[in-house]
């Protein structure tokens, strides 16, 4: 019998915090007060996240649009400067083929072919001139040895006053552009004495 005692007292005990107080109802309300208010707030924050979630898409959107727009301004640009960039280059070069079909007029008003040289000569001049302005070089290759790089042979011939590999005369006069090669003199080249 004693042991039903303890039994019974056992019993008693685990009862006891089941029962409901005043103050148990008021901390279980709190909390499910609490659960109910982070759920307003998480439901909220997530409400929050998406409209700044759609918003970051639309700045996206705009974004890669204006971007799309700038590269197309950029290549029409550079479209327009690419076909009017030899426009200076033609604007100084006007005058010098004014001044050619003047001196075709005189050629053919005149039998005097030393002024014609001269006015010739003077054109020449200008252009080359233009040319310089523009980064064009003459490369000088007359009495120099044959640099395959910047001339192309064009014959050979035997020479007394010009040493073997040397440049007798030009044929077709080579150029440079801002030091890249435009094109290649034609030149003939000695074979040394015979």
């Amino acid at each position: 019998m004693k042991k039903e005692k303890n039994t019974s007292t056992e019993n008693t005990e685990t009862q006891e915090p089941a029962q409901t107080t005043p103050e148990s109802c008021a901390a279980e309300d709190m909390a499910a007060e609490e659960q109910s208010m982070n759920m307003a707030d998480i439901v909220g924050e997530l409400d929050k996240a998406q409209a700044d979630a759609a918003k970051n898409r639309d700045l996206y959107l705009r974004a890669v649009a204006d971007l799309d727009t700038y590269r197309r301004k950029v290549q029409r640009e550079k479209q327009e400067l690419a076909k009017f960039a030899l426009q200076p280059l033609i604007e100084e070069l006007l005058p010098s083929i004014d001044h050619l079909d003047m001196a075709i007029d005189a050629a053919k008003n005149s039998d005097d072919s030393k002024n014609i040289l001269t006015g010739v000569e003077m054109v020449s001049a200008q252009i080359k001139k233009v040319f310089a302005n523009f980064g064009v070089e003459e490369i000088a290759a007359a009495g120099k040895p044959f640099d395959p790089n910047t001339s192309e042979c064009v014959s050979h011939e035997p020479s007394v006053d010009v040493p073997e590999n040397g440049v007798i005369k030009v044929v077709r006069k080579g150029y440079t552009f801002n030091g890249r090669l435009l094109r290649a003199a034609s030149v003939v080249v000695s074979s040394g004495r015979e």
